[in-house]
């Protein structure tokens, strides 16, 4: 029998020396969840996002295997992401995360990290220089997304820049596919404890037609307008397509996909205008130069440079998410009337000054300065004290009083001419507060030959309303022509 020599051979280690083999399986698993969490960022990744992301980090929860992905401009915004997860994660289930196991890149490694982790009761498990195997979990996960990415961008032929959403949709499939990790339930599943349903997965990048809603179009718009699938929206029970002819998200649930049908994104303005036509199967003359006229703008607004004050419009520095911004559409019944859309700031204000009178003074100075005014004034006086509207007495001790204001308006007759200057004492209301004085009431009663209707064939209807104001009557009189 030879025993091997316990003597360590320079020269030996010098040319044979070999790194040790890693465990094809792991010795110790979580035992309940966030017990343990395996984090790594994959990237850069080119071409940018829409929004300029260029990397993807992923946390794993080791006892169920679910994965959330987010996605980074800079490897600096780890720890930003971190504790948005951490903060997502603990309040669903009501628990906190015990350890995060990731490699030793420096965005793991920053005095901030490990400050952060220190201050919650994180522990850090970082893996050995050079052995990545020593987060294999992690490290798989992103492979496996990846060569999903890859794949569905390359079966339906999607732009690239939309890798975001294929991630996005791979970690929504992946949790909720059966894993060797995890026995007889779906990651998931052993998450929430309640079995997802999968009868809603379409595949990604399909041709899908989305409902158009009533209010957005007109009896003989077309009700269903062509877009991509990009998966499942992330705030609603809806999915996220995209619309390459307008470029803009649209989050809808009324969609019909054609999962075998892929979109043709090299087509020219020319072909798009005749698959539009023959969908239509519009032969007037009337219908075919509106199509037109509408491709010809949109195929401007393809070749012109990108607004960055647009929510709306995507380019690389621009947010693809929903959540950056609303696109606000005009109503379908406002075409028929003219707005000050697309108005300048100033041709606004001159048509704002129509609905102006510049002969009604606003302070009692400006009002004191005229004859027909101070006369207007003494006129309301004078009814107040003949009719007793106010009793002077002393201010209790605490309490807070009312100011009043003086309100001036000229009155026209049915002619439009003027029939006289009215001025009204009003009490400040608005100075009144819920639980003092709130529910005092400063309204005056209207009389009645104060209100003057005119000839019932003149108008296509008039209405007279009364409703009570506190202890009073407020009456009003309005007229449609």
């Amino acid at each position: 029998m030879l025993k091997a020599s316990s003597k360590v051979c320079d020269d030996c280690m010098i040319g044979k020396q070999h790194q040790e083999a890693i465990p094809k399986k792991s010795l110790w698993r979580a035992s309940k969840q966030l017990q343990l969490v395996h984090a790594d960022i994959c990237g850069p990744i080119l071409p940018k996002s829409n929004n300029g992301k260029r990397y993807v980090i992923t946390f794993i929860d080791d006892y169920n295997r679910k994965t959330w992905a987010y996605f980074l401009s800079e490897k600096s915004e780890a720890l930003a992401m971190f504790k948005k997860y951490k903060v997502f994660v603990e309040k669903e289930i009501e628990d906190e995360i015990c350890c995060l196991r990731t490699d030793r890149g420096g965005e793991f490694t920053s005095l901030e990290f490990n400050n952060f982790c220190s201050m919650h009761g994180v522990n850090k498990q970082l893996t050995t220089t050079y052995t990545p195997q020593q987060n294999g979990v992690a490290e798989r996960k992103n492979r496996t997304i990846m060569n999903m990415v890859r794949s569905m961008l390359s079966g339906k032929e999607v732009l690239k820049k939309f890798w975001p959403e294929a991630v996005n949709w791979s970690v929504y499939v992946l949790n909720r596919c059966p894993t060797l990790a995890v026995k007889d339930v779906t990651p998931e599943e052993a998450w929430s404890g309640i079995k997802p349903c999968v009868d809603h997965f379409r595949v990604f990048g399909c041709v899908a037609h989305i409902h158009v809603p009533s209010s957005q179009r007109k009896k003989l718009d077309n009700k269903s307008v062509k877009c991509v699938l990009l998966g499942m929206s992330e705030e609603s029970k809806a999915y996220m397509l995209y619309d390459p002819i307008s470029k803009k998200i649209v989050i809808s649930k009324d969609i019909v996909c054609v999962e075998d049908e892929k979109w043709k994104w090299g087509r020219s303005a020319e072909e798009v205008k005749r698959d539009v036509l023959e969908c239509e199967g519009d032969n007037e003359d009337a219908a075919v130069n509106e199509d037109e006229e509408c491709l010809e703008d949109e195929q401007t607004d393809q070749n012109e440079e990108t607004d960055n004050s647009s929510p709306t419009e995507l380019s690389e520095e621009t947010p693809l998410s929903p959540n950056q911004g609303r696109s606000r559409r005009q109503p379908a019944w406002l075409k028929d009337y003219v707005t000050s859309k697309g108005l300048s700031d100033e041709d606004e204000r001159h048509g704002l000054v129509m609905f102006t009178s510049a002969e009604d003074p606003v302070t009692f100075e400006e009002a004191y300065k005229s004859m027909k005014w101070r006369e207007a004034m003494d006129m309301e006086i004078g009814a107040i004290n003949k009719n007793e509207t106010w009793e002077l007495t002393e201010l209790p001790a605490g309490a807070k009083r009312i100011g009043v204001k003086w309100v001036f308006k000229t009155k026209f007759n049915e002619r439009g001419d003027v029939d006289k200057h009215k001025a009204r004492l009003v009490a400040k209301g608005y100075s009144q507060r819920q639980g003092i004085d709130y529910n005092e009431v400063f309204a005056p009663v209207a009389r009645w030959d104060t209100i003057r209707t005119n000839n019932f064939s003149s108008c296509s209807s008039q209405r007279l309303v009364c409703f009570p104001a506190g202890r009073q009557k407020r009456i009003f009189a309005w007229r449609i022509n």
